[in-house]
């Protein structure tokens, strides 16, 4: 962008300069008018700079000390890692390593597909030691495509991770990372003015009981997925979606094994409100059929979801998400049935 409006700009002058030979009137009309466009330009950028500072952008960026970007190996001598895990919102919030004593990172995002995660798993696997453990925590749709499903700025927080290619639409992207005044003004405003008046978002937490949570978050999935029972078997158009899940998932599988890594397939525990909404009809539609189909090589398979070490409510932030205090439990759990601790 500044190199276009340089080469913008000198071209400009060079027509002013050519214009005075004919009219100086002309001349002195363009130099006013290029002017004042340049003022609008300067104050355009000097206010998409401002909102690049507000919380509603900074929010986007991941913590980039979770990923070994070529930055990080500036400032690492770490490597020979012992564990990773990708997945989604769930595995963001289940997996707590910090005081264990083994090199970890949690590369799940808040939300991430299956295929973005391998996108990340095989970006940066080569920091594992061999036979390292890459899990795979999966969720209890997670055998449905989402490809579509989600908002456009989702995919933005992997322009600071992913190299572009990698990246779904990446020039929507970039134009919303680097310019989010073009991309959204009226929203960019808006954060504009919350951080001018210092206005912080407001996290004021509201009371919502477990059984209440979990009846959101299954009716978030019916309307996502567009299921009317879950009793029922899937649709066509979830039928499709799961044949790319299964393939997906064997090949993040397959993936690991080549590379002398070891796969793990994990479900994290919910809390008792939501689990006990997912039948044994619905976990075998669902979540156990996706997961033997895609499994040839038979890497271990660890179901917590209806784990009773995890039926109190002081360990989930809702009835999907550990807290922190039920992420370092379960984490600990987890690797030493893994034997690692």
């Amino acid at each position: 962008m500044k190199k276009k409006l340089a080469y913008s700009g000198s071209v400009y002058l060079f027509i002013v300069i050519i214009s005075y030979f004919f009219s100086s009137g002309l001349a002195l009309f363009l130099i006013c008018f290029g002017a004042a466009i340049s003022t609008v330009v300067v104050l355009a950028l000097l206010l998409n700079n401002e909102v690049k500072k507000t919380v509603w952008f900074k929010s986007i960026i991941p913590n980039l000390n979770n990923y070994p970007t070529n930055e990080w190996y500036r400032e690492h001598e770490e490597r020979n890692y012992d564990v990773v895990n990708i997945g989604s919102s769930s595995a963001k919030h289940a997996f707590d390593y910090s005081g264990l004593g083994i090199k970890t990172f949690n590369w799940a995002e808040q939300p991430q597909s299956l295929s973005y995660g391998f996108k990340i798993l095989k970006t940066y696997f080569s920091i594992l030691k061999r036979n390292g453990v890459v899990i795979i925590s999966l969720g209890p749709f997670s055998g449905l495509d989402v490809d579509g499903k989600w908002r456009k700025e989702t995919n933005d927080k992997y322009y600071y991770l992913l190299d572009p290619a990698l990246i779904d639409d990446f020039r929507s992207v970039k134009i919303r990372r680097n310019y989010p005044l073009i991309a959204d003004p009226i929203r960019s405003m808006k954060e504009l003015v919350k951080n001018i008046l210092k206005k912080r978002p407001d996290t004021k937490k509201i009371s919502v009981g477990f059984e209440d949570n979990s009846d959101r978050w299954i009716k978030g999935w019916l309307l996502e997925f567009g299921i009317t029972d879950l009793e029922a078997g899937l649709s066509q158009e979830n039928k499709k979606g799961r044949e790319k899940r299964i393939k997906l998932l064997s090949d993040i599988i397959n993936f690991c094994i080549e590379r002398d890594l070891k796969p793990v397939i994990v479900i994290p525990p919910m809390h008792p409100t939501l689990s006990s909404k997912f039948s044994e009809t619905f976990r075998e539609n669902y979540i156990y059929s996706f997961i033997w189909s895609a499994n040839s090589e038979n890497a271990p398979f660890m179901n917590y979801i209806d784990d009773m070490r995890f039926a109190e409510d002081r360990l989930f932030k809702n009835s999907f998400f550990l807290n922190e205090t039920g992420a370092k439990q379960f984490t600990s759990i987890v690797l030493h049935d893994l034997e690692l601790l």
